[in-house]
């Protein structure tokens, strides 16, 4: 049983994105020579699946990995909670479970991240993978943390999660996205929530905290998606759509099926957790 822990000078919810970072992964912990796709902000989800390699790639330098892909990593759960890997190899005598959980440690203004790491049958080999791996994700951090902030909305309402239509640009139309903008110099994130709502869906509503973990967004952007849960305030108008093409809240049943842009979808097992608390029903997934 391997355990162990180390401390970032970063919020949580940044770690948590950097910890489930696919290409950082897929290439160290599997060292195959298969890269992930090149996409920044490209981040894990529950369910994902990629190839473990043993061989002359133990070195976990994903660019000399010259092994044969032999075994899957399976992704448990990739959240704001951490990241949680099953590791399957005729390497491994059965399965292998390797944990990062992310704890925020906050003194006056500074926010710091306790990363708690824990493995189950983990093999030599591997434990120099996940090595590198950490010094990987420190370097993430170290790059996302600064980042401008974009401010997602999760508006939820007796279980029902408010989803808006893109009009525009044409790639985008069609698409659906949470509401949301860019948080304008001097203002905090809840008021930028607050702001935004009021300019995208001429409503009024309460900010309630932070849901999953940052998303790094498209190449060339430089910037970050930070999702709150919000309620409607009280005796605010019903939402309409101001600047998209339609609104339509969502049941929990109806959340994977929507055709979401990609940012919003790595949030989608977050915005799966609020609903199925808001409603008190049992999640089908």
């Amino acid at each position: 049983m391997l355990e162990s822990a180390f401390a970032v000078d970063a919020p949580v919810h940044v770690v948590a994105a950097a910890l489930r970072h696919t290409r950082t992964v897929t290439g160290f912990l599997g060292a195959t020579a298969e890269r992930a796709p090149e996409a920044v902000g490209e981040l894990l989800l529950a369910g994902d699946r990629f190839p473990v390699a043993v061989g002359a790639g133990d070195a976990a330098d994903p660019d000399d990995a010259g092994g044969e892909s032999v075994g899957v990593g399976t992704v448990l759960r990739a959240d704001e909670t951490g990241l949680r890997l099953r590791l399957d190899s005729p390497a491994v005598d059965g399965s292998a479970l390797l944990e990062f959980r992310p704890e925020e440690r906050t003194t006056g203004n500074r926010s710091r991240c306790e990363v708690h790491l824990a493995g189950d049958g983990l093999p030599e080999w591997l434990c120099g993978r996940v090595s590198a791996c950490l010094a990987a994700v420190r370097e993430l951090v170290s790059e996302w943390a600064p980042r401008p902030v974009v401010v997602g909305t999760a508006l939820v309402e007796d279980g029902m999660l408010l989803a808006q239509q893109r009009r525009y640009p044409a790639h985008h139309a069609g698409s659906w996205e949470l509401p949301g903008g860019r948080v304008e110099p001097g203002e905090g994130e809840p008021e930028a929530v607050v702001r935004e709502c009021r300019e995208e869906l001429a409503t009024e509503v309460v900010p309630l905290g932070r849901v999953g973990t940052d998303i790094p967004l498209s190449a060339g952007s430089g910037m970050s998606l930070r999702v709150w849960r919000a309620r409607l305030a009280a005796g605010a108008r019903p939402p309409v759509p101001v600047e998209h093409r339609a609104l339509r809240w969502i049941e929990l049943s109806q959340l994977v099926g929507l055709e979401w842009l990609e940012a919003d979808r790595l949030l989608l097992d977050s915005l799966r957790r609020i609903m199925v608390a808001e409603s008190g029903k049992h999640d089908p997934k």
